[in-house]
């Protein structure tokens, strides 16, 4: 962090004698509530921008889901209502298809950038959204099954999930279809009261559950764990576009060393929430390596076999560039 600022300084700091123009101040929202990890890392964004860019540009968060619903966030970014955004992709497939590629991908946000990937990526945002994608900040974080009991296998070891209830999100909807599974379409926030009174068997979610106060009605975390997160930092394309070249250095370097600081981070992180599951009774829960491979290959396949389907050139891009090792 302290290099970031170091740099981030050197490279604005230098200016015009006399009168400095006035500071950029940009409008911000995220997609969810404040005690989400997807939200802490757009907030250590906003934190870095703001210490980094002090005088040039600085971000205002104006709220979260209470202040524009989530599903409407990508159309509010779109009108300037807001400045700049940051949330799962997956909730805006509807506005940038191309963004469900990030969930089926294999290698972190710096190797994104290093192969071109992130190029595609920031193209398919200008075109489909008018924005600027500024930042991947789920690289590294992965998606496993929880459980209200522990799971049952079949004589092949596989996981057996047919007709279980998961509370689902558009994310999860054509994987848990391949596993026979009954989605249940709802809410983050309705979690919790869905689990304790029945209505769903468990859900789909991302490395850290912990941080949703649920452990206490799980017994069992499924894996392997799949796909990356898709939480990305995207800004309305005409606002940035105007920003002086100063202010725009200032966000591309918090957003590089964002991402850094998520990979550098990441090992530790999850050995920390592994812990905790543990300590709160939960299994982590994993078939053998047979069936491992075959949980790992369904998940990965309904997410590139959507997005051939519905963009077979923009696939065959960025499919070996996401996707390298399969």
């Amino acid at each position: 962090m302290k290099q970031f600022l170091r740099m981030a300084a050197m490279a604005v700091g230098i200016g015009w004698a006399g009168t400095a123009p006035a500071e950029e101040v940009l409008r911000g929202v995220a997609a969810l509530p404040p005690n989400n990890v997807i939200t802490q890392s757009f907030l250590q964004y906003v934190e870095m921008v703001n210490e980094a860019g002090k005088g040039i540009v600085s971000i205002q968060v104006i709220g979260g889901p209470e202040a524009i619903p989530p599903t409407q966030q990508d159309t509010a970014l779109r009108n300037g209502v807001i400045d700049i955004q940051g949330g799962p992709a997956g909730y805006y497939a509807g506005s940038v298809p191309e963004s469900e590629a990030l969930t089926g991908a294999t290698i972190t946000a710096a190797q994104a950038r290093q192969n071109g990937a992130f190029e595609l990526l920031r193209n398919a945002w200008r075109s489909r959204l008018g924005a600027e994608l500024l930042a991947w900040n789920g690289s590294g974080t992965r998606y496993y099954i929880y459980l209200r009991d522990m799971p049952e296998f079949d004589a092949d070891g596989n996981v057996l999930l047919s007709g279980k209830k998961l509370r689902s999100a558009g994310t999860y909807r054509d994987w848990f279809d391949a596993l026979g599974a009954e989605n249940v379409m709802m809410s983050q926030s309705e979690v919790f009261s869905a689990l304790e009174r029945g209505v769903v068997d468990g859900f789909g979610w991302i490395t850290f559950a912990s941080d949703i106060g649920v452990n206490r009605l799980l017994k069992a975390r499924v894996g392997p764990a799949v796909w990356q997160g898709s939480p990305v930092i995207m800004m309305n394309g005409a606002r940035y576009d105007a920003l002086p070249e100063a202010a725009k250095t200032v966000l591309q370097e918090a957003a590089l060393a964002l991402e850094a600081k998520i990979t550098a981070e990441m090992p530790a992180r999850i050995a920390e929430e592994e812990e905790r599951l543990k300590a709160d009774g939960i299994s982590l829960v994993e078939p053998e390596p047979e069936a491992a491979a075959r949980y790992e290959d369904l998940a990965y396949s309904v997410v590139w076999t959507k997005l051939e389907a519905d963009l077979p050139d923009y696939a065959a891009k960025i499919r070996p560039l996401l996707y390298p090792d399969r």
